[in-house]
């Protein structure tokens, strides 16, 4: 995990930047706390550059910018075929060239400066910003994995980031750079605005035919591929586990080939069951298991920390924030812990949350799947970036490898809608003899239900009603006349919000929907409800009151999906 920073042209634009510039620059430190460097390397652009040091660590050539041929590149990522991109092109003389980043100019130039031939050939995750005398080149990975954030000065200059927090303040308006796109900037033209071009974009027809036996050993075998690709790097490794099987599964596949031990951590509340299902996935696994154990006190306390760290007021993610962020705090202080391994993108990805299952038909489903794979990068993706990278740490998700979604979104839709009650045979002869059959059909919770048999929704809407007064409450629309909150902890966020980032530049960046609708234009906001899954038709006689309540819950998933 590193952050990076650009600035480029501008009326105002000198030889040096100014102070506010490193201010900025300097609010994302903790994603990268081992170098920090701003160089001039155009006549009208710096490019900044923290860095967290995975691969090689303290080793000179894998400092940036990366310098070769004319460009200048800062990038945060990782290219997996980076050693492969460089012996089909090679160069000479690249500064700093043993990055696996400097892919990214191996490619550019072997591509003859097709910036987006040259991003559709980077296996990896990846946010970049690359300049050469005239020109400026922007690039990002194809789900999104990695942050990048853009806005134009007042005096016209151009300002590219890996988080809101250190734009906001330099720019009139924040935008997010899209996943799977690319753009050039000229920063001579003095043009306010950006073409941005589209190199990749998420599988939308399902036409890969495939007998249920055979996708499964795709699946298995392209996972497996996709983890393996994301152990390299020298530093520690580890596992958030939660107990179910996404994050069990990648890591039982990545302990099978890490040379070092990696560690293991799960977070609760003193009574959470959950704690107890990691344990035996550790123990299965032979790996070290540290576990932290939280209160409802730290949870309410650590709020305001969270919404600054995630830069958004969505209540769900917010909400299942707090024990990532917790967790990630406590990896940071207590261990060597750099690299984090995740499951995440898996529910979305075969549509296994319960509210997913609930699909009028398997067309719904598919539709469902692809709206909310489009929206990831501004939520569960978001949380996992911003909890991990303000305490130095890199999180790595092999479920949204390019490969594995090319391959599940293609798979017929009707082989990821479930039969009730019924276990498909897919399912749990996958990955048979990877982990405990009780983990292996165990279903899953939330991040934020898992935490104890107390809820953690119950406790923050407890807290927010005695916080917010009932007259605060009744001001809300004038508070708030843009997506007013509709509880006292939505409203509580939103305040929080507002005091850490200017609503006026980046609401419109802020997403607030997936969660609130479906594909299929059902009303419930919420997929989790065993409620909405007994009275799967009875949605539109529930009260308000109920409907708020489905708000206040966080996602639960079936035990469903290819291999979930």
């Amino acid at each position: 995990m590193c952050g990076i920073w650009a600035l480029a042209g501008g009326a105002a634009t000198t030889s040096e930047v100014r102070t506010e510039h490193t201010d900025a620059f300097m609010r994302i430190v903790g994603r990268g706390p081992d170098l920090t460097v701003i160089e001039k390397v155009a006549p009208t652009v710096h490019l900044g550059f923290h860095r967290l040091a995975i691969v090689m660590p303290g080793d000179q050539p894998s400092q940036q910018p990366i310098v070769g041929d004319g460009f200048s590149v800062v990038c945060n990522g990782e290219i997996y075929n980076h050693k492969q991109i460089k012996d089909e092109f090679p160069l000479a003389n690249v500064r700093n060239g043993g990055s696996d980043c400097a892919a990214i100019v191996h490619s550019f130039v072997g591509n003859k400066g097709d910036l987006r031939a040259a991003c559709a050939s980077l296996d990896g995750v990846f946010a970049f910003v690359m300049a050469d005398q005239d020109r400026v080149y922007i690039g990002r990975d194809p789900m999104g994995v990695r942050p990048l954030f853009y806005g134009f000065a007042a005096d016209g200059a151009l300002v590219v980031g890996s988080e809101v927090k250190c734009i906001s303040n330099l720019v009139e308006r924040i935008e997010y750079f899209p996943p799977g796109s690319c753009a050039t900037f000229i920063p001579a033209m003095k043009t306010r605005a950006l073409q941005i071009h589209k190199y990749w974009s998420i599988p939308t027809i399902a036409d890969k035919f495939v007998t249920m036996d055979a996708a499964q050993v795709l699946i298995r075998d392209v996972l497996i591929k996709s983890v393996e690709k994301r152990l390299m790097g020298n530093r520690h490794f580890g596992f958030m586990l939660s107990g179910g099987l996404d994050s069990s599964l990648i890591a039982s596949i990545a302990t099978k080939f890490l040379k070092h031990t990696p560690h293991a951590f799960s977070v609760g509340f003193e009574d959470s069951p959950d704690l107890e299902a990691a344990r035996q996935v550790a123990e299965y696994l032979s790996i070290p298991h540290h576990v932290l154990v939280i209160t409802p006190k730290q949870c309410i306390d650590v709020i305001p920390e969270v919404v600054n760290a995630l830069e958004t007021f969505d209540p769900l993610i917010i909400r299942c924030g707090i024990a990532h962020y917790l967790l990630c705090k406590h990896i940071s202080e207590t261990s060597d812990v750099k690299v984090l391994l995740s499951g995440e993108g898996a529910d979305e990805l075969f549509g296994s949350y319960a509210y997913m299952q609930r699909a009028p038909n398997a067309f719904h489903l598919h539709k469902e799947i692809i709206r909310r794979m489009t929206h990831l990068h501004q939520y569960d993706v978001l949380r996992c970036d911003r909890s991990t990278s303000c305490h130095g740490l890199e999180i790595r998700v092999p479920f949204l490898d390019k490969k594995m979604i090319d391959l599940v979104g293609r798979l017929p839709p009707t082989y990821k809608l479930i039969e009730k009650r019924k276990k498909r045979k897919m399912e749990k002869s996958a990955f048979e003899g990877w982990l405990p059959s009780e983990v292996l059909w165990r279903s899953k919770e939330g991040f934020a239900e898992a935490l104890g048999k107390t809820d953690l929704g119950e406790i923050i809407h407890e807290y927010a009603t005695k916080l917010i007064s009932e007259e605060e409450f009744g001001a809300r629309h004038e508070l708030f006349p843009d997506r007013t909150p509709e509880t006292k902890e939505e409203f509580w966020y939103r305040s929080i919000f507002e005091q850490c980032y200017p609503l006026e530049k980046i609401v419109h960046v802020v997403h607030t929907k997936v969660y609130k609708t479906a594909a299929w234009h059902l009303t419930e906001e919420k997929e989790n409800l065993a409620k909405l899954l007994v009275n799967s038709d009875d949605e539109s006689k529930m009260s308000e009151e109920e409907m708020r309540e489905l708000r206040r819950k966080a996602a639960t998933t079936l035990n469903s999906g290819v291999v979930a």
